[in-house]
């Protein structure tokens, strides 16, 4: 499918290329194109309020721990996360400039602990890695969780919604929605209609527990958004352990692969648009 989109952007370019060179008089709107369609990219947010395992999540999709978890919330810094042929990280600073670092480094910028109350003014970090979920301009969006006891942290993900094409919206089996999630997600449905919703945490409640909470969730998002909601139960815990440990059968029993599959499908669909 990356390939068929990738076809699809490179014939576009040859033709823009050619009617360009035709001196017309939409030359300039045609390079205007041709640098949109170059450097176009799809910004797929991850959200969710602290301790709902979102950074393990994201992890997950990648097959690699390279977003830094905690027990405490991290800091109010968005991390960017693009594909890359050799994994690398890149800080950019409040006054412009930028360092690159080691995908190892990450938690020396985006942590409390490290960097508390962000004291080195760090603005965002690029981590470029080599995942087929980030090809073709896609680019998952970290924010900081909503809701903890840095106020700043939920101040930094509603800033960050009108850059969004499609969101993640993480939730857990336990505790259920907060009333600081409720306000998020109607300030969310405001700003996309591609919103998806991950129930994480799946194994540590029991199948028929799980039932009730998968109806009690779909419920309540219906009620907050006026739609209809798929929820996808997953444990990005047991999905990354899975991927780490390249254990098949615990990658299945997280119930990942079939929402990755539906996140792929919409992928190519969505940039196919663009």
């Amino acid at each position: 499918m990356a390939a068929d989109y990738t076809s699809i952007k490179d014939g576009l370019l040859a033709v823009i290329n050619e009617l360009s060179g035709r001196n017309l008089d939409g030359s300039r709107r045609l390079q205007e194109l041709e640098e949109k369609l170059v450097r176009q990219q799809f910004n797929l947010v991850v959200m969710g309020q602290f301790k709902r395992g979102k950074s393990t999540f994201i992890n997950a999709l990648l097959g690699t721990e390279i977003v830094p978890t905690a027990i405490v919330p991290l800091t109010s810094i968005v991390t960017l996360l693009c594909y890359g042929p050799q994994p690398k990280a890149v800080v950019h600073f409040l006054d412009g400039h930028r360092e690159e670092a080691a995908i190892s480094e990450i938690h020396r910028f985006v942590t409390e602990k490290a960097n508390p109350r962000n004291h080195l003014n760090v603005k965002e970090v690029e981590v470029f890695y080599p995942c087929p979920h980030l090809r073709d301009g896609v680019r998952i969006i970290d924010t900081p969780g909503v809701g903890s006891v840095f106020n700043h942290n939920t101040e930094v993900a509603y800033a960050y919604l009108p850059n969004v094409d499609a969101g993640i919206f993480v939730v857990t089996a336990d505790p259920p929605l907060s009333a600081s999630e409720h306000r998020f997600l109607k300030e969310v449905r405001g700003y996309m209609d591609n919103l998806f919703f991950v129930l994480n945490k799946i194994d540590t409640v029991g199948e028929k527990d799980l039932e009730e909470v998968l109806a009690f969730t779909s419920g309540i998002l219906q009620e907050d958004l006026k739609r209809a909601v798929t929820v996808w139960p997953i444990s990005a815990r047991l999905a990354l352990d899975g991927r780490l440990e390249q254990d098949e059968k615990k990658l299945k029993r997280s119930g990942l692969p079939p929402f990755e599959e539906h996140l792929h499908q919409f992928l190519h669909k969505e940039k196919g648009k663009t």
